[in-house]
């Protein structure tokens, strides 16, 4: 029989090497400073007991020898930071490739019909759709593919016994970690500038050419509203869009429930538009429909409204489709009419956290890579990371709607699913650590 194929060593076994070179050395230094007290040093009967002091080395060879471990440990370090750094990174760009290819199939599979409905409508106006759609689900799911991806690599470093060999050479929980929470710094700066670079343009423009019925050929209006729904003092106001013109403020396809004392709709009034001009609103085609009323619509009737034309535009911007300065331009606008701004404050905080969700992915998929792969239990705890992962993007969804409708404070709604988990990440750490 041929020689039996042998499995070779895990990637990190030359740091148990190191590691026995340094304890050889330190077994060397520490019996060259064990000596004998008792000998005297000096001369007469006064002779001072001394310190035996071993002969030294030539000094070439002290400043050649500790250079040299601490440049192999050095190399060793770099290694290591390279190697577990370029297995995270590679499960992640696939990870994340693999969601916005099935999900955008999905999305478009569901789109289709609408998208070629349009007149003129062809394979350009898919290829739009998808250059719109897909950075957006991208940056989705950055966080999400980030912990898959951690819960896959210590995975797999710990079923092939590398994590092992890490930690009997010496290494910390911490120190394995390293180097993935340094790659998911570098994924969480490129997911805000790449959120705010493109993705935001990006969904507004997408949400515009959806209200316009995937209209072929269609220009983005940035300065346009689409769906506007208006809760304001004794009345609902939904129009289909708002735009400056020359003549003023114009609103299409606008539907006004009046309310009465107790909050119920007491009539129903429909206009083709709504022209703000000269301090007024005027209703233009509008009717009243209703078995009691008479369904002739008017050619113009006047509007008494609390509706503000700047406020209309301050209200109706939608936080998630603007970028930071447009956002921070209608806080000021909403606090100086005395609107609540709470929405748009945690809008704009979550700008913050969501990239930061990344930074804490480490802390909660690490219970994937420690512990004795032969209990059997690899696949409990590798769920067990991507379930605690999971929890997180719940709880944070669920934070940032309580903090958008105004129940709890914008900074609370934004930070405190990441704060919690940050210190759950880190109990879960200390206690395997120990």
């Amino acid at each position: 029989m041929g020689a039996r194929h042998r499995k070779p060593w895990p990637a990190f076994a030359l740091y148990l090497d190191v590691g026995a070179s340094c304890a050889v050395h330190r077994r060397q230094r520490l019996a060259l400073s064990r000596f004998d007290r008792s000998g005297a040093v000096g001369e007469g009967d006064g002779a001072r007991r001394g310190r035996y002091r071993p002969p030294a080395r030539p000094r070439f060879a002290r400043r050649r020898s500790a250079p040299a471990g601490r440049g192999a440990m050095m190399g060793l370090d770099g290694v290591f930071t390279r190697y577990v750094g370029r297995l995270f990174i590679v499960r992640f760009a696939g990870l994340l490739l693999f969601f916005v290819i099935v999900l955008q199939m999905l999305d478009l599979l569901n789109r289709s019909e609408a998208i070629n409905a349009a007149a003129g409508a062809g394979p350009e106006s898919i290829a739009r759709y998808i250059a719109l759609r897909a950075p957006q689900i991208a940056s989705q799911f950055t966080p999400f593919a980030a912990l898959l991806a951690i819960v896959v690599t210590l995975s797999s470093l710990n079923l092939s016994s590398e994590i092992a060999v890490m930690r009997a050479a010496g290494m910390s929980i911490h120190r394995v970690l390293r180097p993935i929470g340094a790659a998911c710094l570098v994924i969480a700066i490129a997911h805000f500038v790449f959120h705010e670079g493109l993705v935001v343009p990006r969904t507004a423009e997408l949400e515009y050419w959806e209200a316009n019925k995937f209209e072929v050929g269609l220009k983005h209006d940035a300065s346009t509203r689409t769906n506007l729904k208006l809760l304001l003092e004794g009345e609902i106001v939904a129009a289909a869009s708002a735009a400056r013109t020359d003549e003023g403020v114009r609103l299409s396809g606008v539907t006004v429930y009046e309310l009465d004392a107790a909050g119920l709709a007491e009539r129903i009034i429909e206009a083709r538009a709504a022209l703000f001009t000269g301090g007024g609103w005027r209703l233009i085609d509008a009717k009243t429909p209703g078995p009691e009323r008479a369904s002739a619509s008017v050619a113009s009737m006047p509007w008494k409204t609390s509706l503000d034309p700047e406020t209309l535009f301050a209200l109706s911007l939608n936080p998630d489709r603007a970028g930071m300065a447009a956002l921070v331009r209608q806080i000021d606008q909403l606090d100086r009419d005395g609107a609540d701004a709470g929405a748009a404050v945690t809008s704009l905080l979550s700008r913050f956290s969501t990239p930061m969700a990344t930074l804490i992915m480490p802390l909660l998929g690490a219970i994937a890579g420690f512990g004795v792969s032969r209990q059997g239990n690899q696949l409990v705890r590798a769920s067990a990371g991507a379930a605690l992962g999971f929890l997180y993007f719940v709880f944070e969804n669920l934070m940032l709607a309580v903090g958008k409708l105004g129940a709890i404070p914008p900074m609370l709604g934004a930070f405190f699913p990441l704060a919690l988990f940050l210190v759950v990440g880190f109990a879960i750490l200390l206690a395997m650590e120990n």
